[in-house]
C-alpha cells in the first residue's frame, strides 16, 4: 500500500470541483450515468504487494484446479444447472482479497470470495485510463497486471470472449442488462471489443441451436459471453427459453459450470496462508461458541447478498438443515485500516481478475478493481458516504 501518496493525492491533486467533473466525465467516456458510487479516489498500491497479490491469486486458482478439488466441486452442480460440454479450465478466474496484516504487522491479503465468472473487465480498464488522463500525475502508475499494455490486454480480451468469430456472432448474455447495475460495463465492453449484450429471455432455440436478433435479422449465436447469474433468474421466477442441461451447439466464453465449481463452495477444500478457514454449515459439528470470529455466507450470492457479518445460533437455527449444504461459516477476516482518506482510514478489499486460455497451464492476471469503506463490507451497495464505494487500482513505487 501507499499511504503516502494517498495523502499527495487527498492534499494535491483533490478538490470537491475536480471529483464532480472527474464523474461527469467518466460517464462520458463510458457511455452512461454510473449509478453506484465511484469514491474519490483510487488505491495506490506498490509494485510489491502487486506481486503479492498475483502470485497469490494465481496459486488460489491452481489449488481449485487440483483432482481433488475437481472431485469435490462435483457437489456443487445441480442436475438442472450442468451445462454440457465444460472446457478443461475456468475462462475467468476472480479472487477477492481484503488488505489484512500479518503477525509481524505487514499487509497481507485475505480471500473474501472467489469465482470462475467474469467481472468488470471492459468498465475497469475504461475507469483506470480515466483516471490516469484525468489527474495527470506526476509519478508513473500501471494499471494492469502481468506488465500488458493496453494492446496487449485489448487483444487478450477479444481472443478470450470472441474467440474465431465476429461480434455479431457472439452475444454478453445477461438477464435485462438494461436493468443491470453492471450495465457501464457491458457499454465499455461493446466499444472495446465490439460485443453487444443480449436479454437471456429473447433468445429463440431452433433444435440445438440459439439465436438473437442483430440488426432485425435472426442471427446464430455461435459464442456466449456468459454474465447471467443463475440466482438472480430464480428468484425473480424466469422461465427460459432453453434449458441448461440442453446439448447446445454453442461456444461457452466461461462455462457456465465453473460459476458453480469455483465459489465460496471451493473454500473449505483451500489450504493456502490467503485463505481463511471455513466450514460447509451442514458439516459442523454443533454450533461453535465463538460465532464472533465467523461470518456466514450463502455459497453461490452474488454482491455481498445473504452474508451476515455477526451471526447469531438463532441465523444458523434458522436454516433448514437440507438447505445448510448451501452455507459457509468463514473465519472472520481482520482487515487492516490501511488506506488514508480526510475521513479517516479505510478498509479494502482488491479483486484480481484472471484470464485463463485453454493453452496455458495457469491464468493470467490482468486486470483489478478496488473497493473501500469504514464499515464492515466493501460492496458499494453498502458504501455510500464520502471517501468509500468502488474505484480503480494504480501501482506504482514509493
Amino acid at each position: 500500500m501507499l499511504p503516502e501518496f494517498q495523502r499527495e493525492f487527498a492534499e494535491k491533486y483533490y478538490s470537491d470541483k475536480k471529483y464532480r467533473r472527474f464523474l461527469q466525465e467518466l460517464d462520458v467516456a463510458v457511455g452512461m450515468k454510473i449509478e453506484y458510487r465511484v469514491s474519490e479516489m483510487p488505491v495506490f498500491v506498490s509494485n510489491y504487494f502487486k506481486h503479492e497479490l498475483e502470485t497469490a491469486a494465481i496459486e488460489v486458482a491452481l489449488q481449485c484446479m487440483t483432482p481433488e478439488h475437481l472431485k469435490a466441486s462435483d457437489g456443487s452442480l445441480s442436475p438442472k444447472h450442468t451445462v454440457a460440454n465444460q472446457d478443461s479450465k475456468p475462462l475467468f478466474v476472480i479472487v477477492d482479497f481484503a488488505v489484512a496484516l500479518d503477525e509481524n504487522g505487514k499487509y497481507t491479503p485475505k480471500v473474501v470470495e472467489l469465482q470462475g465468472f467474469p467481472s468488470l473487465f471492459g468498465y475497469q480498464f475504461v475507469l483506470a485510463k480515466h483516471i490516469k488522463d484525468f489527474y495527470e500525475f506526476d509519478q508513473k502508475f500501471e494499471h494492469t497486471f502481468s506488465n500488458l499494455s493496453d494492446e496487449n490486454y485489448l487483444g487478450l480480451l477479444k481472443k478470450a470472449i470472441l474467440g474465431n468469430h465476429s461480434p455479431d456472432e457472439c452475444c454478453l448474455l445477461e438477464y435485462e442488462p438494461h436493468l443491470q447495475k453492471t450495465r457501464p460495463d457491458f457499454i465499455c465492453m461493446k466499444k472495446l471489443i465490439g460485443i453487444e449484450e443480449t436479454d437471456i429471455c429473447s433468445v429463440v432455440k431452433k433444435d440445438n441451436q440459439l439465436f438473437h436478433n442483430r440488426n432485425g435479422n435472426l442471427e446464430r449465436i455461435k459464442r456466449i459471453y456468459n454474465r447471467t447469474i443463475v440466482d438472480e433468474l430464480e428468484d425473480n421466477n424466469v422461465t427460459l427459453p432453453f434449458d441448461w442441461s440442453d446439448n447446445l451447439d454453442v461456444e461457452w466464453a466461461g462455462h457456465p459450470n465453473w460459476y458453480f465449481r469455483i465459489s465460496k463452495y471451493s473454500l473449505p477444500f483451500l489450504n493456502h496462508s490467503s485463505v481463511p478457514k471455513s466450514i460447509f454449515l451442514n458439516k459442523m459439528d454443533g454450533i461453535p461458541k465463538n460465532l464472533d470470529r465467523y461470518v456466514l455466507k450463502p455459497l453461490f450470492s452474488f454482491a455481498g447478498k445473504g452474508v451476515i457479518i455477526n451471526p447469531k445460533e438463532s441465523d444458523i437455527l434458522a436454516i433448514p438443515f437440507e438447505n445448510r449444504k448451501n452455507y459457509v461459516l468463514q473465519e472472520r477476516i481482520n482487515y487492516s485500516e490501511s488506506l488514508y482518506t480526510p475521513m479517516g482510514m479505510n478498509k479494502v478489499e482488491l479483486r484480481i481478475m484472471m484470464i485463463w486460455l485453454e493453452e496455458w497451464s495457469k491464468p493470467l492476471p490482468v486486470m483489478s478493481l478496488a473497493r473501500t469503506g469504514r464499515g464492515p463490507m466493501m460492496g458499494v451497495r453498502y458504501n455510500s458516504v464520502g471517501w468509500s464505494g468502488s474505484n480503480g487500482c494504480l501501482f506504482g513505487e514509493e
